[in-house]
């Protein structure tokens, strides 16, 4: 049984998940309740969850303050958010989990099968909330991407990542300095998370920064784009055209 604690300021949001929990997972149960940062620390602290489930803002703080102030964070947790949209792309770099509110049954009870196939371990933890604390500064330049792999997370700043190359089911980041690692994480979420920051997808296999691009050979059908460091990647033909106007706009 997941032993699970609901932290969250408003009675109704913690009675909904709650009732949730109740209906559809038989293998949690909810130990205590609390509504702010002080009562949640507390309970926490006495009961020694498995698992909380904790919204981010709250009047005296927020889910993060909480955490700061656990010295070993042994437990999963899970955000429950209405947070603004910045703060979620932040949330989703550092590959913390989230719900959003308002919330939907599937997307918890998703969350919370992942979090019991992923037991904590409070340096990796910590790495993610550090992360979260670099990519939700607006003004720092130096985003970073938590990633995940089967013996540890990494932090690796966005601007080091040369290109992604789809691999099925996973993907290969390739780093300017020539290290590689294999993330069970599609390319379409790779896409989806890092095409904000310069990154374009000439290829159904290939995510590109596009700051290392030198140049664009017009071979092939749709040609290929060279890195500075001389990798040759191809450009589909349905990608080319598009491609052709972001390195003009560059």
């Amino acid at each position: 049984m997941l032993r699970t604690i609901i932290i969250d300021d408003e009675p109704n949001a913690r009675q909904v998940i709650a009732n949730i929990l109740e209906l559809y997972c038989d293998n949690v149960e909810v130990i205590g309740q609390a509504e702010n940062v002080k009562t949640g620390i507390s309970i926490i602290r006495k009961l020694k969850p498995d698992l909380v489930l904790l919204d981010i803002q709250m009047p005296d703080g927020s889910g993060f303050d909480l955490l700061k102030q656990i010295d070993n964070i042994d437990f999963n947790f899970i955000f429950i958010t209405a947070h603004e949209q910045y703060a979620i792309k932040a949330i989703k770099l550092s590959a913390l989990d989230y719900v959003l509110k308002p919330i939907n049954a599937n997307e918890l009870i998703d969350a919370i099968e992942k979090a019991e196939l992923n037991p904590p371990k409070n340096e990796d933890i910590n790495t993610k909330l550090d992360n979260y604390q670099t990519n939700i500064n607006r003004s720092n330049p130096d985003k970073r991407i938590s990633i995940n792999t089967t013996d540890s997370v990494y932090s690796i700043k966005i601007k080091d990542i040369t290109y992604c190359k789809s691999d099925k089911n996973y993907t290969e980041l390739f780093l300017y300095n020539k290290s590689k690692l294999l993330i069970s994480k599609t390319l379409k979420e790779f896409e989806t998370l890092l095409s904000e920051y310069g990154f374009y997808r000439v290829h159904q296999s290939y995510l590109v920064n596009m700051k290392y691009v030198n140049r664009f050979a017009k071979m092939g059908l749709g040609g290929n784009v060279i890195l500075e460091d001389g990798t040759m990647i191809p450009v589909s033909s349905r990608k080319r055209e598009g491609l052709l106007k972001y390195l003009e706009k560059m």
